[in-house]
């Protein structure tokens, strides 16, 4: 293939490519000079802005080891089953791993024990990777949770989501590393918190709730005599509860003054309350979930990191059960950034939620009888009798 120069759409982007420039040379969208192979799908957001529409390749340049088709729907939804199909094990191995870590340092703080933050370091390391090898796998693990367990998914997944939108604003490794300390950790004084108060199933008088609300500064305490822990680790476990406007807690600080960490768990810690099952409450659904968190952009959460968790989380994550308008169900492989609500599936049950042979269909362009089909609505599980543990063993 020769080096020549072609422009394509920004969508066409994938992995692999040499983007020279973006821009159509124009006074409003001017040629901006990028020259670097794009390596996976958070570099398309780090070096593409939202906006950009035309993007400048080299088609003869491709990343060594890399091969792909410029081709529409060159990765199917079949090529998503499969790829999480081997890529689910490890990242089971690594969820689990986390989860048995997530255990044991909660049980430690509320015994008044030393936490081992040392030991969380490679932990947060292998779900990086993770996330690096196949992001919907790892995504996927942070939805088949059980609302017994709350306390250890809680941090996890905080954790998880956390790293994913810290990949998507552009982090390096070292930073990545840190923020995954400060999210696994953040709600660590909880475990100085009297459980009467913590596990109430009803809503707390105000002096329980100034009890509660004491958690950010407690687990500032129990971190600060960690030797060489990172500022920023503290500053994230101390500020996740601060809101963009300055109505959060403990110190009421504003904007940009809150500490990127402390931004980015807010968003990360919100959204799985809300997606989470608790002994008072039942689970929003994800699209429900970030509804209502884009209500909040600007007061609660930092704009521009809301807008590119929405983006990069979608508003169908995988991992998650959906409802198509042709009336069957089927479960969430993969999200379409430039088209949210046409995600990538995998059909497993007819509209009465009896087993049909699977199909796995990229909604962006599958069409029945003529017309394209596409998501109805992201129903919750348990209304229809799904134990979405069990549900995913359909994925591999």
């Amino acid at each position: 293939m020769s080096d020549e120069v072609k422009i394509i759409e920004k969508k066409d982007v994938k992995p692999g490519m040499y983007v020279q420039r973006y821009g159509a040379g124009t006074f409003k969208d001017p040629l901006v000079e990028v020259g670097k192979y794009i390596e996976s799908y958070e570099d398309i957001a780090k070096y593409l802005p939202d906006e950009t529409q035309q993007v400048e390749i080299i088609s003869g340049k491709i990343l060594p080891n890399m091969s792909f088709s410029c081709e529409k729907g060159a990765h199917t939804a079949g090529d998503a089953a499969r790829n999480m199909a081997e890529a689910l094990p490890e990242a089971r191995r690594v969820h689990e791993e986390a989860l048995n870590y997530a255990r044991k340092f909660i049980e430690d703080v509320r015994q008044g024990k030393t936490v081992a933050v040392e030991e969380a370091a490679p932990i947060v390391g292998e779900v990086i990777d993770s996330l690096t090898t196949n992001e919907p796998a790892a995504l996927t693990l942070a939805f088949l949770k059980r609302y017994d367990e709350y306390t250890y998914t809680h941090s996890i997944n905080v954790n998880l989501y956390s790293l994913l939108l810290g990949k998507a604003l552009g982090l390096q490794r070292e930073e990545l590393e840190m923020l995954g300390i400060a999210a696994l950790f953040h709600d660590v004084g909880k475990g100085r918190i009297p459980n009467k108060v913590l596990n109430k199933p009803g809503k707390l008088t105000d002096s329980e709730y100034e009890v509660m609300k004491s958690h950010s500064r407690k687990g500032l305490e129990v971190l600060k005599g960690v030797e060489g822990l990172d500022q920023a680790v503290l500053r994230g476990v101390l500020e996740h509860h601060e809101r963009f406007d300055g109505n959060g807690y403990p110190n009421g600080v504003t904007g940009e003054d809150i500490h990127p960490f402390g931004r980015i768990i807010a968003i990360s810690d919100v959204y799985d309350a809300l997606t989470s099952v608790r002994v008072y409450k039942k689970a929003v659904t994800p699209a429900k979930t970030l509804s209502l968190m884009f209500k909040w952009k600007g007061t609660d959460f930092d704009p521009a990191y809301l807008n590119r968790f929405i983006r990069v989380m979608g508003i169908y994550p995988p991992g998650t059960m959906v409802q198509l308008d042709d009336l069957r169900f089927a479960l969430v492989l993969e999200t379409n950034e430039t088209k949210p609500r046409h995600p990538k599936v995998k059909v497993l049950f007819n509209s009465k939620m009896q087993p049909v042979h699977s199909e796995c269909l990229d909604l962006a362009t599958y069409e029945k009888d003529g017309q394209g089909v596409q998501v109805m609505r992201q129903p919750d599980p348990q209304s229809l009798g799904v134990d979405m543990q069990q549900l995913s063993r359909f994925l591999v």
